[in-house]
């Protein structure tokens, strides 16, 4: 199987994800869950009503939030988070993670079951380990610019 029909044929539920989500609810302080962010080691806390995906706080959310006005850490991460986000589901291809995280800019998507229920989280580095770990000769030499010529010999 060639690299794009891998791409699209490879399912979600198929990748070895290695970062441990972080879920919270609705009312959870902002205080808590940064303290969880950084004990997990986590970019993306999902936020949960019951099973289902209502939002999603990420290190990008903290970052921007902090540099307009620190929020009070009592502040109710329902105020802070980015609602109804972008989810997959466990049947996406691959493909289909790319394109959402290329065309949103997301670093983080939240996985969903057949009735919405959340399952976990996609990111962008499980993306690339899964195209190293599969794909070593396409993905360790390729150029920065594919089509560049070299005019001088490589080394030293």
């Amino acid at each position: 199987m060639n690299f794009e029909e891998a791409l699209k044929t490879e399912k979600i539920r198929n990748l070895s994800t290695r970062e441990a989500a972080v879920t919270v609810s609705r009312s959870m302080p902002y205080a808590e869950v940064r303290r969880r962010l950084r004990e997990q080691r986590s970019g993306c806390a999902v936020v949960l009503e019951g099973r289902k995906v209502v939002g999603i706080f990420t290190e990008r959310d903290a970052l921007i939030r902090g540099l307009i006005a620190a929020p009070d850490p009592a502040t109710p991460i329902e105020n802070l988070m980015t609602p109804k986000p972008k989810v997959l589901d466990r049947e996406d291809s691959v493909a289909v993670a790319i394109r959402l995280m290329h065309d949103g800019k997301y670093r983080h998507l939240p996985v969903v079951d057949r009735k919405k229920e959340y399952l976990g989280v996609v990111s962008v580095r499980d993306i690339i380990f899964y195209l190293a770990e599969n794909f070593p000769l396409e993905i360790y030499n390729l150029p920065p610019d594919p089509h560049q010529i070299s005019t001088a010999p490589e080394g030293a």
